[in-house]
């Protein structure tokens, strides 16, 4: 049987070190019952699912939701994919899986591996990114790019601190697009480095 400690603790986006923290265990024990090694003891379990925030069985991978609601749960555009590693994401049909961005696919509880070209419907938690509204926009194509004075961007990476850093919002240049501190995303590596977005409210294209 699946367990899906690690699920529960990433859908709550905090680390190994802070969950154990608060769950009041050692890191070496969490991540022995993360990756099945150990079983938690019954008040644990209890703890866990308090915690963060699920149902036991949801732990147990009785049952593939973590919340019968489904209002804090949004649609996500394929074209996101590539920006979202490791995050948990939600199939109506096989339920919660991570996303692999560099193999480009998704990790099911139960074991499951699928190309997330096989997949055709997929939800996420709000917010899904700190942007503004991006999950609710598909990335730019490339040749939209000089359509925009500014757009919002995510940069392709696993690792979380780098994205974390670089992404934000930049000017659109003739080559490259540059933010306020002069940090640069190069057109010939879109797609591979970094994906773009349009700005949510106004979507004000630049004057021909």
């Amino acid at each position: 049987m699946a367990r899906q400690y690690k699920l529960a603790r990433k859908m709550k986006k905090i680390t190994l070190t802070v969950a154990a923290q608060e769950l009041g265990v050692t890191q070496p024990a969490l991540s022995s019952w993360e990756s099945e090694r150990k079983a938690p003891s019954i008040e644990a379990l209890i703890r866990m699912a308090k915690f963060y925030g699920v149902t036991t069985d949801f732990l147990l991978g009785l049952s593939q939701e973590a919340d019968p609601r489904k209002d804090w749960l949004e649609p996500i555009d394929s074209s996101l994919i590539p920006v979202l590693h490791e995050t948990p994401v939600f199939s109506p049909t096989r339920g919660w899986a991570f996303v692999d961005a560099v193999t480009k696919e998704l990790h099911f509880a139960n074991g499951e591996t699928l190309p997330t070209s096989n997949i055709r419907e997929l939800y996420i938690m709000t917010p899904v990114l700190m942007g503004p509204s991006v999950p609710n926009n598909p990335a730019l194509a490339k040749s939209e790019l000089h359509e925009y004075d500014e757009v919002w961007v995510e940069p392709i990476s696993t690792d979380r601190l780098l994205q974390q850093e670089l992404r934000g919002w930049y000017r659109v240049k003739e080559y490259y697009v540059e933010n306020m501190v002069g940090q640069r995303f190069y057109f010939d590596f879109y797609e591979a480095k970094w994906l773009a977005f349009p700005p949510e409210e106004s979507k004000i294209k630049k004057e021909l």
